[in-house]
């Protein structure tokens, strides 16, 4: 979780109210922290919500507990005011990074914490919400060393060059990538493209080479700078403008005025920042469900608003406005958490446990235990297999027609060892016996576990049945012998079953049967060779597998 280093001085002016320590700790629960380390007036907070890149910083924080503790609620109201700068994004970026908003901050009167709190919450806007600049990377410039109106183009390697943050010579995008302590770190992320962006201004001076690097003349913000350009670039618009609206109501927390800019794509322009309110709607009835507080609806209105929402009571439900900066609404109940949270976790307390029913072992794992319990006493040694298996394994080394069996598969699998979940568990067994035949023989096993079958009547179109295998393998594995250990099952089950003609092209023909028992379906008999060689076993080998 991201941890955000905040000074407890700059906090109670942020929120416009003096804090003690203990105060603090207490009230930063409301914006889901938890102090997690405390260095003079430096205190460390650990946020337990990646999906708030809004809480990522000390005007972030502030802001929720400001609504908690003060008449300041609702959606926080941040003016934008209209400049005349714009960015003209060139068809050159369509295929590579397509997105980018931006913003001016002027009047900035950046002090040390300001600074930190600014790099900081960039830093980690880019890593957890941008996921590692993948999605959204965060430029911030010198205003006052552009001219506009700015562009973002894509430059072949070496057509470019400029001089990196931190670095004092030049160097083309390729040089960048390949030596740049920052190019080696997310070169991964323009592989593949003979191209890379470039955002720069009306002269052709560099401000960034998203997502990589800003540059030294531009990119470096200190106590002397006056204004600001913020850009954020990704693959979708929804993304960059969340992130760009995070880092600019950051800013403006600070008092510093924003301005908008207009984004100038080949077919559209759009002007960003838009902190319009984004709408959810929320039950009071939901809300009593899922939180088990009987709280009415005027109750909950208050609630919100303390948690930063717009909230009234509309034609029996309850309509919630929320600041554009959030990105983490995706269901009702997400507003019900902020009510929670509104209300404090603290004030709930909590009931007896109340069932209508008596806990009791189910059926079914009642006679998975009765018959592992019943093959210990046969002597024979309990396995544990893996549920995921291969192809190779549960068809073509069995002698199985491959076209004609479907089996349960992962989309995109990892190794080609675990693509599918198996149907049958003797071939599980006998992979068993062959990596354990550096061990004395007769080996003796059994597992009573899992598989796996497609069932179109199924409701999630898989059917998942309990299996009893039990593998002999040494002198004397003949069928005979494997048939009085189905009868010993069998009579302690108080079952009896039924020999059939075998079907299995894995057993010895003449040698093996298929079995009826209970109502349920199973195989018995000798492994032929041909299988026991694609297994890499030597020894004679009888098998058992029942439907339980």
């Amino acid at each position: 979780m991201p941890n955000v280093n905040v000074s407890l001085k700059d906090m109670q002016k942020l929120v416009g109210k003096r804090l003690s320590l203990a105060d603090f700790k207490e009230t930063v629960l409301y914006a889901k922290g938890e102090v997690e380390a405390v260095d003079g007036d430096s205190i460390t907070v650990d946020i337990k919500d990646t999906n708030r890149p809004d809480l990522f910083s000390a005007e972030g924080i502030a802001r929720e507990i400001r609504g908690r503790l003060t008449k300041d609620k609702g959606v926080p109201k941040y003016k934008v005011r209209t400049s005349s700068v714009s960015v003209i994004v060139d068809k050159s970026v369509a295929k590579i990074r397509p997105c980018i908003a931006a913003a001016i901050i002027k009047n900035v009167k950046i002090n040390e914490e300001t600074l930190i709190q600014m790099i900081n919450s960039q830093e980690k806007v880019c890593m957890t919400f941008g996921r590692k600049r993948k999605e959204a990377a965060v430029g911030i410039y010198d205003w006052d060393k552009l001219k506009q109106p700015m562009h973002y183009r894509a430059y072949k390697p070496q057509a470019k060059k400029f001089i990196p943050l931190e670095y004092k010579f030049e160097m083309d995008l390729e040089e960048i990538l390949l030596e740049h302590p920052k190019g080696k770190e997310y070169k991964h992320l323009l592989d593949g493209y003979s191209t890379y962006p470039i955002f720069e201004d009306s002269k052709g001076v560099v401000a960034s080479m998203p997502p990589i690097i800003n540059s030294q003349l531009t990119g470096k913000v200190s106590k002397k700078t006056k204004d600001l350009l913020v850009e954020v670039t990704g693959y979708s618009q929804k993304t960059v403008n969340t992130a760009l609206n995070v880092m600019v109501s950051s800013l403006a927390e600070r008092g510093f005025e924003v301005y908008s800019v207009k984004i100038k794509y080949p077919n559209k322009t759009i002007v960003t920042p838009d902190f319009l309110p984004k709408k959810v709607f929320v039950m009071a009835e939901d809300v009593r469900k899922v939180s088990g507080l009987d709280l009415d609806s005027k109750e909950i209105v208050n609630l919100l608003q303390n948690a930063r929402y717009d909230a009234r009571k509309k034609k029996g439900k309850i309509e919630c406005l929320y600041p554009a900066y959030r990105d983490d609404i995706l269901h009702p109940v997400d507003v019900i958490e902020d009510v929670l949270i509104s209300y404090g976790f603290g004030k709930i307390k909590p009931k007896p446990m109340e069932l209508a029913v008596e806990g009791k072992e189910r059926p079914e794992g009642k006679r998975a235990r009765v018959v592992r319990e019943i093959c210990a006493g046969l002597g024979l040694q309990g396995v544990l297999t893996y549920t995921m298996s291969s192809k190779a394994k549960q068809v073509e080394k069995i002698g199985l027609n491959a076209e004609k069996e479907q089996f349960v598969e992962l989309a995109n699998p990892i190794s080609e060892s675990y693509t599918v979940f198996r149907k049958r568990l003797y071939p599980e067994l006998l992979q068993f016996l062959a990596e354990n035949k550096h061990y004395a023989f007769p080996q003796k096993i059994f597992e009573v576990g899992k598989i796996l079958e497609l069932d179109s009547k199924a409701e999630t179109r898989v059917s998942e049945k309990d299996r009893l295998c039990i593998a002999i393998s040494g002198k004397g594995a003949e069928f005979t012998v494997i048939k009085g250990v189905l009868d010993a099952v069998a009579d302690n089950l108080g079952l009896k079953y039924e020999l059939k003609g075998n079907t299995e092209p894995a057993l010895e023909k003449g040698k093996s049967a298929s079995v009826a028992i209970g109502g349920k379906k199973g195989l018995v008999g000798e492994v032929n060779k041909t299988v026991l060689q694609s297994f890499g076993l030597e020894q004679p080998t009888a098998v058992l597998e029942l439907e339980i």
